[in-house]
């Protein structure tokens, strides 16, 4: 394993650099638009446009890359990311920042699939567990990571957006000194997602709620922290807890969804974290060092539910079934997306900065009737019949999803490290031998 991370380390710093600066921007301008007194509908409204750019990148984007080269692309995307951040504080208009919005969320979505096709190419049957875990953590910490970078300058400044763009460029440089073949993007179809609803209604149900609780978070989380007088330090430390949270949390709940009924143990996760968020909700005005608890408590639980929709929809699936299925989950989570900030920011509105956890304890609470339906309908899976559960991110696309350790019908095709990366003066002579033959093709025409 420490060979494939010295060998993947230019796509890992690059990993890194981006989602710390993406994760960056995401939490400064719910900050930055929250201290200006911009009313919150307003600003659910801006940060939508990420969540739309982002459900629209992940169809557009994996023709675009395999167009131009991984790497290219890659330039491409990075670069989109840091105009974007340069753009917010040359002006205060609302429509432009949505704009800058769509092109983030384009762009993150591009990156992302682009990185991720390259931790596939070099996934074995051997490696693939450790790999997918070992992805998921360098992202996850970058994320957590970048919520405290918020304490580095004043969010009224251009200098946040400046570091954010650094960042987001940055991440640029490892792959574009490395010596990395462009693997192959295939297409994953997804499955009809009423074909998937029969067979696992609440996998889908689901992902749908938890694509709009998790998308409601990262856009208004920062708002709410700032509408309620923290600081930007204990802005960027409430952040950062919550995610963290969620890594650490993921852990635990793997070793009970192997020991016990699945849809049991998502009713009791969405029963605490609905808790949780109500007392943060009905108590109002905590310490500082409480709300980063009960937050910790909601999010880290709240985030395990993706995970456990997936678990519940593959032991329903057959082996050859489980890509296309991730794939249709991942498109109901990204239609929960879309509603995430609007609804959040509408209820905000409505009852103030509280509302944000109403309006998430609401809709655990309406999974929560949803699973006790399930399970009075839908017959129970033994432990022993069930799929080994996996703490999956819907960050992550099929392309990804692909290693996941429960596909046994992946063919790894004898991939070796050494496939992943070409010698450049090989690369040079094949570019050679090329022009050698063109060109008295090029003097037969200049003859004529």
């Amino acid at each position: 394993m420490t060979q494939i991370v010295v060998a993947l380390s230019a796509l890992i710093i690059s990993v890194v650099l981006f989602a710390s600066g993406n994760a960056f921007v995401n939490s400064l301008l719910g900050v930055r638009m929250s201290l200006s007194g911009i009313e919150p509908m307003t600003i659910g409204i801006v940060l939508f446009f990420f969540a739309l750019g982002f459900v629209i990148g992940s169809r557009i984007c994996p023709g675009i890359i395999q167009r131009v080269g991984h790497i290219r692309a890659f330039a491409v995307f990075s670069a989109a990311a840091a105009i974007a951040a340069l753009v917010y504080p040359m002006s205060e208009s609302m429509w432009l920042w949505g704009v800058m919005r769509f092109a983030s969320g384009v762009a993150a979505a591009g990156l992302i699939i682009t990185v991720e096709s390259w931790f596939s190419c070099v996934a074995t049957a051997g490696n693939r567990a450790r790999l997918f875990s070992m992805y998921q953590i360098f992202f996850y910490s970058a994320v957590a990571g970048g919520q405290l970078l918020l304490q580095v300058a004043p969010p009224e400044s251009a200098i946040p957006f400046s570091l954010a763009a650094i960042l987001l460029v940055g991440s640029l440089i490892p792959l574009a000194m490395s010596h990395m073949h462009s693997p192959n993007i295939e297409a994953v179809e997804a499955l009809p997602m009423l074909e998937v609803y029969r067979e696992a209604p609440l996998g889908v149900i689901a992902s749908l709620l938890n694509g709009v609780i998790m998308s409601g978070f990262y856009a208004m989380a920062p708002v709410y922290a700032t509408s309620t007088g923290l600081d930007v330090g204990q802005i960027s430390v409430f952040m950062s807890v919550a995610i963290f949270s969620a890594m650490i949390i993921a852990g635990p709940i793997g070793y009970f969804c192997d020991r016990h009924d699945r849809a049991r143990v998502m009713l009791v996760v969405t029963l605490i974290s609905s808790l949780a968020g109500a007392v943060i909700f009905l108590l109002g005005n905590l310490s500082f060092l409480w709300i980063c608890a009960f937050t910790a408590v909601f999010f880290g639980l709240s985030a395990s539910i993706y995970s456990i929709a997936v678990a519940i929809t593959n032991d329903r699936m057959t082996q050859n079934q489980i890509v296309a299925a991730s794939a249709t989950l991942l498109t109901a989570y990204g239609i929960g997306n879309l509603v995430g900030p609007l609804l959040n920011a509408s209820i905000m509105d409505a009852v103030g900065a509280n509302g944000f956890f109403l309006a998430n304890s609401l809709l655990l609470g309406v999974l929560l009737i949803l699973i006790l339906r399930d399970m009075q309908r839908v017959p129970a899976i033994s432990p022993e019949e069930q799929e080994d559960f996996v703490a999956v991110s819907p960050d992550v696309f099929p392309v990804m999803a692909e290693i996941d350790p429960r596909n046994e019908d992946y063919d790894e095709d004898d991939r070796t490290l050494d496939d992943l990366f070409f010698d450049p003066k090989e690369n040079e002579n094949e570019e050679g031998d090329s022009q050698a033959e063109e060109a008295p093709a090029s003097a037969d025409q200049d003859a004529r």
